[in-house]
């Protein structure tokens, strides 16, 4: 028994000693990144184990982030009675409310640096991409459509809206979804996005298809659509994390 603990001990330290050896993180996983927020784990369920069960409790790493204390306390109670052989345990009170409060933190800040970006002029791909890369960190595993109206001046009139999420490869969008946003904001322009989670940001047949359809209807109702960016990594094989389809100069925008 006492070695069984040594071994979920040690298990339990891993992500904090991953951390340790790559400060900045790349290398861990959302479960040991969330590992190391709470810290232990119970009996029969070890932190990583604990971790995936949160993240499969709240469907995605997002809505976990955004829910508070009570709402963690709720949904876990029912996760627990729809899975009685993988119980989320060793979450009292008290380690929600450090967790909700760490979240609250962080979620904050990113508000701070959105409201921040309304002052830019996003007329350049690189203002743009600097906007919707921010908001896709908190889910890059599934493909979300973003559209950001603007106002005459190239200023966002609100953080990008997300209009569509999809599957790991594609996310289904039409461009009636995109101009009843830009209709809502009476938007002079709009900036397009969606992000690739394989990490390349090579536009498929498909990006540059409802580029043009978007195109044609923004021509149709006076809304101009600046630019497509699709969202990849840094380390992807272009190295700049984002193409701009107007740059690419394969379309009259």
């Amino acid at each position: 028994m006492d070695m069984m603990r040594q071994d979920r001990e040690a298990n339990d330290l891993m992500p904090r000693e991953k951390l340790a050896s790559n400060p900045k993180g790349d290398v861990l996983s959302q479960e040991e990144l969330l590992a190391i927020v709470i810290g232990s784990g119970a009996a029969g369920c070890p932190v990583l184990d604990l971790s995936h069960r949160l993240i499969e409790a709240f469907h995605s790493p997002a809505e976990f982030i955004r829910a508070d204390w009570l709402e963690m306390k709720a949904r876990i109670a029912e996760y627990n009675a729809h899975n009685p052989d993988r119980l989320i345990k060793g979450l009292a009170d008290a380690k929600l409310l450090k967790i909700a409060a760490a979240f609250k933190f962080v979620l904050r800040v990113k508000s701070a640096q959105n409201r921040d970006f309304r002052s830019y002029n996003l007329r350049s791909s690189s203002a743009a991409y600097g906007v919707f890369c921010r908001i896709v960190e908190d889910s890059p595993e599934k493909e979300h459509f973003f559209v950001l109206p603007m106002d005459p001046d190239f200023h966002a009139l609100c953080e990008p809206l997300d209009i569509s999420q999809g599957s790991v490869s594609r996310t289904p969008v039409h461009p009636r979804d995109v101009f009843c946003e830009a209709v809502r904001y009476r938007a002079y322009a709009i900036i397009v996005a969606h992000n690739h989670p394989s990490g390349d940001p090579q536009p498929s047949k498909e990006d540059i298809d409802i580029t043009e359809r978007l195109i044609e209807t923004g021509r149709l109702l006076g809304i101009r659509l600046l630019d497509h960016i699709v969202l990849g990594s840094p380390e992807s094989a272009r190295g700049q994390g984002f193409v701009s389809i107007r740059n690419l100069a394969v379309l009259k925008f």
